[in-house]
C-alpha cells in the first residue's frame, strides 16, 4: 500500500442513484463466486452503511502496548421511495403468484450484489459494490391521510459479510481518485 499525496481534496456527496443487485448463486471456498445477471431496483432514496467492528488493548507494565481491531460485518440500511412487492420478495426469498406475495417460516432471503454510486457536487462519481449481502424484512408504517400530506416509505436492513470465495466485503472507485479509469465506471454494473 502506498502512501497518499498530501492535500488531496474531493467534492462532497450531494445524491445517489444507480441501485443495482444480483443475486449470488455460488461462494466456493477458494473458487470463485457466481451471480445471476445484474438487475436495477429505482427510486433508493439513501443508504446507509455501519461497520460492525470490534477493538481490543493489550496492557503490559501497567500501559498499553497495542491495540488490534476487526470488522465483523456491515450493516447497510436502504431507504426506498417505494418497495413493489416482486422486489420484495426477490429480495427475501418470498413466493409472489397473481399479485399476491406468501411469506412462509421456511423462506430463506438468498444473497445478493449490491451496487450504487453517490453523486459529488462537481459532477463526478464514488461507486460502491457490496459482495455478499442479505436483506432482512423491511419496516414499513401505514398513516392515515390528515390535513397534510406525508409519504409512507418503506426501509430494508441487511447485512453484508465477507464472500467465501475470496474474503472480499466490498469494493468502492471514486472519479476523483488517481488511477480511476473509463473502463471500471463503464464496468461497475456489467458483472459483479
Amino acid at each position: 500500500m502506498s502512501k497518499p499525496n498530501t492535500g488531496i481534496t474531493n467534492s462532497p456527496f450531494i445524491g445517489l442513484q444507480n441501485f443495482h443487485i444480483a443475486k449470488l448463486m455460488e461462494d466456493p471456498a477458494n473458487g470463485t463466486a457466481t451471480y445471476e445477471e445484474v438487475i436495477s431496483i429505482p427510486h433508493v432514496r439513501e443508504i446507509g452503511i455501519k461497520p460492525q467492528s470490534a477493538m481490543a488493548t493489550l496492557y503490559a507494565d501497567d500501559q498499553a502496548v497495542d491495540t488490534a481491531n476487526t470488522t465483523s460485518e456491515y450493516e447497510l440500511t436502504i431507504g426506498t421511495a417505494t418497495l413493489p412487492l416482486e422486489y420484495k420478495a426477490y429480495l427475501l426469498g418470498h413466493a409472489i403468484e397473481n399479485g399476491q406475495m406468501t411469506v412462509t417460516k421456511d423462506d430463506v432471503a438468498p444473497y445478493f450484489a449490491v451496487m450504487f454510486e453517490s453523486n459529488k457536487r462537481n459532477g463526478k462519481k464514488r461507486f460502491c459494490k457490496f459482495y455478499k449481502v442479505q436483506f432482512s424484512e423491511p419496516e414499513e408504517t401505514s398513516q392515515t391521510k390528515g390535513d397534510n400530506i406525508q409519504y409512507n416509505t418503506p426501509s430494508l436492513t441487511a447485512k453484508a459479510i465477507y464472500r467465501t470465495a475470496d474474503g472480499k466485503a466490498y469494493s468502492q472507485a471514486d472519479e476523483e481518485a488517481v488511477g480511476f479509469t473509463e473502463e471500471t465506471k463503464t464496468a461497475w454494473y456489467g458483472e459483479v
